[in-house]
C-alpha cells in the first residue's frame, strides 16, 4: 500500500472515531431532558393577619356625651349628689378632679372622687338655681375612649367657660375632670392632640 493511501486511510479512521464520540456526547447531554423532572407546587403566599378595628359611631358617641351633660346640669341644679355618682368617674386618681373659683374667687382644685363629692356638697350649700350648659366643642379620640368638651355655663348667675375631660368606664362615658376657670390658672385639662372626631372649634386663646 502506498504511503499516501495509508495517510488517507488513517485520516478516515480518525474522522470516523471523532464522529462516533460526538454522537455519544449528544446522547449524554440529551438524556437529562428526556428524564422525568420532579414536579413541585409553588407555595401560595399566606394572607396577612388583618386586625379589623371596631367601628365607632362618633355621632352616637357625641350624643351620649351631650346626654351625660344634660344629666350633669340637672344634678347640679337640683343639688343632687346621688345623681353625680352616675355621671362622674369613681376613682381616687389625681386625674379625677374639679378646679374652680367658687369659694370667693379663690382657685381650688379637688382631686379624687371623694374630694370632688365633698367639695360639691359644700358648694351646694352656697349656690342654688338652674344650670345651663351650652356645649361649644367636643373631641373624641380614635378609640372612642377619651373625650374633651368645652362649654359655656350659667349657674346661679355665675357665668363662665368650662373645659372637661371624659373617659369611658366600661361602655359608659363618665366625667373625669372639669376646670371651671377656662384655664386661667394653668391648663388643668389638656386637649386631645389628634382627635379622630370633633364638633365645633376651639376659640383662639
Amino acid at each position: 500500500m502506498k504511503p499516501k493511501a495509508i495517510c488517507y486511510f488513517i485520516f478516515i479512521l480518525l474522522a470516523t472515531g471523532l464522529m462516533a464520540c460526538g454522537s455519544d456526547s449528544d446522547d449524554e447531554t440529551e438524556a437529562p431532558d428526556k428524564q422525568a423532572q420532579p414536579t413541585t407546587t409553588p407555595s401560595q403566599p399566606t394572607e396577612p393577619d388583618v386586625v379589623v378595628g371596631r367601628d365607632i359611631d362618633f355621632a352616637a358617641e357625641e350624643q351620649t356625651i351631650r346626654d351625660l351633660y344634660a344629666t350633669y346640669a340637672v344634678a347640679h341644679g337640683d343639688k343632687d349628689i346621688d345623681v353625680l355618682e352616675d355621671v362622674w368617674l369613681k376613682s381616687e386618681d389625681k386625674d379625677v378632679f374639679t378646679a374652680w373659683t367658687f369659694w370667693a374667687g379663690t382657685f381650688e382644685k379637688n382631686e379624687g372622687w371623694k374630694a370632688v363629692t365633698k367639695a360639691w356638697e359644700g358648694i351646694f350649700r352656697l349656690h342654688a338655681g338652674k344650670v345651663t350648659v351650652d356645649i361649644t366643642y367636643i373631641a373624641i379620640d380614635s378609640r372612642g375612649k377619651e373625650a374633651v368638651l368645652r362649654s359655656e355655663y350659667d349657674w346661679d348667675n355665675q357665668k363662665g367657660n368650662l373645659i372637661s375631660a371624659l373617659k369611658k368606664d366600661g361602655s359608659d362615658w363618665k366625667i373625669r375632670a372639669i376646670d371651671y376657670t377656662d384655664g386661667r390658672f394653668g391648663k388643668q385639662v389638656k386637649d386631645l392632640i389628634k382627635p379622630a372626631y370633633t364638633f365645633g372649634e376651639i376659640a383662639e386663646e
